[in-house]
């Protein structure tokens, strides 16, 4: 059985969509700030038939989802949710994205080239079907000339999220050197 929530943050709704597990509430999807009626849509065409149910673990996932989006600088631990629903190439992928430092970007070739591979294109979209953004915070990913690439919540999103942990722009839009781990 799957369950959902949706609730409101600074940047607008997310959903969690998650199952129990021996009691223990994981998310096996989190959803980006859209509009309401855009994440009802989403949540009735990809999980048509998930129920709604408290749960103090997504409450407190919740919490912290909301905190990231007013800038809180903490770290969103991976006990929350489910891995089980990556396989391993993605989930390589995803672990590799979250030594991405707050304030910092990294190229989708520097993580391919960490995790052994040199599947670049591969690595962009693992990060594109990334079910954990926020957690997995993938919005650190861009393009080896520092421009943005891909981002599930759109790039004026993604470009709003980096410049909130500290990530500055030049005037092409491309990612300042000092900001850019390679």
């Amino acid at each position: 059985m799957l369950y959902h929530c949706i609730f409101e943050t600074a940047f607008g709704h997310c959903g969690i969509v998650y199952r129990l597990a021996n009691e223990k509430a994981l998310a096996i999807h989190i959803m980006l700030p859209q509009s309401k009626s855009q994440l009802a849509r989403t949540l009735s065409q990809r999980f048509p038939s998930t129920l709604t149910k408290e749960n103090s673990r997504v409450e407190e996932l919740v919490r912290r989802i909301q905190r990231f989006f007013l800038g809180d600088s903490s770290r969103i631990t991976m006990d929350y949710v489910d891995t089980s629903v990556c396989n391993k190439f993605q989930l390589d992928v995803l672990l590799e994205e979250r030594r991405i430092p707050r304030g910092m970007t990294s190229s989708y070739g520097r993580l391919a080239s960490e995790i052994g591979t040199r599947g670049i294109r591969a690595v962009g979209n693992a990060l594109a079907r990334n079910p954990f953004p926020v957690v997995v915070p993938c919005h650190r990913a861009v393009r080896s000339d520092r421009t943005l690439g891909g981002f599930q919540g759109g790039l004026d999103m993604k470009r709003r999220i980096l410049e909130m942990e500290g990530v500055r722009f030049d005037s092409a839009g491309r990612v300042h050197a000092e900001y850019f781990l390679g």
